[in-house]
């Protein structure tokens, strides 16, 4: 080990304000508490939203949510490490004067979460196992609770759709309405209300829950009277509700998204749309046998027969248990 990296250390770790790119970092915490398990370790997000998925884990001490550098400066002076885990953290900590260190530029090669934890494996001189390479997210959550008010019994498949992004979340519909073509992420909600409709068609005890914030309610009720039986669950879900309903789901389908990533973090059979954006950076992480991207130049150019064909393919080989 590093003569830097102690178990006397008091280390803070920035993330940043994307709920996925949080996600990534969970691989990289887990590693510092394996080896330094006496130091303190707190973290910092930017927004509360993103902070969401540090909640109850177990390898933080303390979990701040701090907006600018002069709220990170003020706290910097309590801690012999700072170490920034996200490049882009730095835009929002402009005139950041506590020193830091800086995450590398991300290599388009190599998934973001091993990157992140190299980072840190680096400074810490050690070595990364297979085993370090999973997503730590914790929930005191049960589905059952979450749907609870549901007609949902043991036999029905729970098949979860998520329909936003990141951008949504900040901008609504203005955002889906006048620059929606301008994300190369998203699948249209028309393509999703098609593949809702061939699933029921093709599964008689199909049930579809979809997730998202409530700015993205209005893609919610476009989609909910179309596609019968629909579980609305928009807007009212955290970060902890939906790992517990991951946990519940038959299979995940989903864009490019901080909730996709949530849903890896479990060993929920995934279906992942990806356009031009880069899969083998922000795939599913680490990839699994219940996995399946479906990768093409454009996101237009997945049609609903695709998803269908690999979400009856994953229902088939991974039932629930």
């Amino acid at each position: 080990m590093s003569d830097m990296a102690s178990s006397a250390q008091k280390i803070l770790l920035v993330t940043s304000g994307s709920t996925g790119n949080n996600v990534f970092c969970t691989p990289a915490i887990r590693l510092l508490r394996k080896h330094l398990p006496e130091a303190t370790i707190d973290v910092v997000a930017l927004n509360k939203l993103s902070a969401e998925v540090f909640e109850n884990n177990p390898d933080i001490n303390q979990l701040f949510v701090i907006k600018n550098s002069s709220g990170l400066d003020r706290i910097a002076k309590n801690y012999t490490t700072i170490l920034l885990l996200n490049n882009s953290a730095l835009k929002k900590l402009r005139g950041l004067k506590a020193p830091y260190l800086l995450i590398p530029t991300m290599n388009p090669e190599v998934h973001h979460a091993d990157q992140v934890m190299q980072f840190v494996a680096n400074w810490l001189g050690v070595a990364v196992v297979e085993d370090d390479r999973k997503y730590v997210i914790e929930t005191q959550q049960s589905a059952e609770k979450l749907l609870a008010n549901y007609a949902l019994s043991d036999t029905d498949v729970l098949i979860n759709i998520h329909l936003g992004c990141g951008t949504t979340v900040l901008h609504g519909w203005k955002f889906f309405y006048s620059r929606r073509a301008d994300d190369k992420k998203l699948w249209s909600i028309e393509a999703y209300i098609a593949l809702g409709k061939k699933l029921h068609a093709l599964i008689p005890n199909l049930k579809i829950s979809i997730t998202g914030t409530s700015n993205e309610s209005f893609l919610a009720k476009k989609f909910e009277k179309q596609v019968g039986g629909t579980i609305n669950l928009v807007g009212k879900t955290k970060v902890s509700d939906l790992v517990a309903l991951m946990q519940r789901a038959n299979l995940f389908i989903a864009h490019d998204c901080g909730v996709f990533h949530i849903a890896a973090a479990t060993n929920v059979p995934i279906v992942g749309l990806y356009g031009p954006t880069n899969h083998v950076l922000t795939g599913p992480y680490p990839i699994k046998p219940q996995h399946i991207v479906i990768k093409k130049a454009e996101m237009t150019d997945i049609s609903e027969q695709d998803v269908t064909e690999a979400a009856c393919e994953l229902l088939k080989k991974f039932p629930r248990k």
